[in-house]
């Protein structure tokens, strides 16, 4: 260490890679508008686009892209089944977005990446199934048993959302990485070097 303060170049404001990659995401939200027989199960690409977007792009982008899938993800369910979108998945989801800008702003890390998924993944789940408790979506009683009972029946649920968050995001932040040492230096993340850390 030469005690030297080290300067890190700064972000490049617009990122037309990075931009891409989260509007395929935002595009594939809509697979909600296929039809049932041809759609995964409950798999679903906006918990890696909360992730992807906030890592990436910031905060607010964050939030704006997450939004614009989530509008096309209800939009889809609105038309193929009547379904009137909930307000309290869109705040789930915005806890996606809260843990890609806390953890992995700085990051290339598979680990922390994949704990930021799964993390989100957990509380997305305990939060939802809770609330449909709270609800009584389904008449499961308030109790302990009923809350119990109301996880259990989340399970096959979170089952797609789990896959579709691993998937998805391994994809967009392999991609990112391998395209911005390709093709887009300008977009590579700015490492947190571990001498600036002590």
């Amino acid at each position: 260490m030469t005690g030297e303060p080290t300067q890190t170049p700064a972000e490049p404001r617009f990122k037309p890679m990075t931009l891409a990659l989260t509007g395929v995401a935002v595009l594939a939200a809509g697979i909600n508008l296929l039809p049932p027989t041809y759609r995964p199960w409950n798999l679903s690409v906006l918990g890696a686009l909360g992730l992807f977007t906030a890592a990436r792009l910031g905060l607010w982008p964050a939030i704006v892209f997450t939004a614009l899938g989530l509008g096309l993800k209800d939009l889809g369910f609105y038309l193929t089944r009547g379904w009137e979108p909930q307000l309290i998945s869109w705040l789930a989801f915005i806890g996606y977005v809260g843990l890609g800008w806390a953890f992995l702003r700085r990051s290339e890390s598979p680990v922390k990446i994949g704990g930021a998924t799964l993390s989100a993944g957990l509380i997305f789940f305990l939060v939802t199934n809770f609330l449909a408790w709270v609800e009584q979506a389904d008449p499961y009683g308030y109790s302990l048993g009923g809350l119990l009972n109301c996880y259990v029946a989340g399970i096959p649920f979170h089952r797609g959302t789990l896959v579709g968050d691993v998937i998805f995001t391994a994809a967009l932040f392999s991609a990112h990485a391998v395209l911005s040492r390709a093709y887009f230096p300008a977009e590579r993340v700015a490492l947190v070097r571990v001498e600036e850390q002590q």
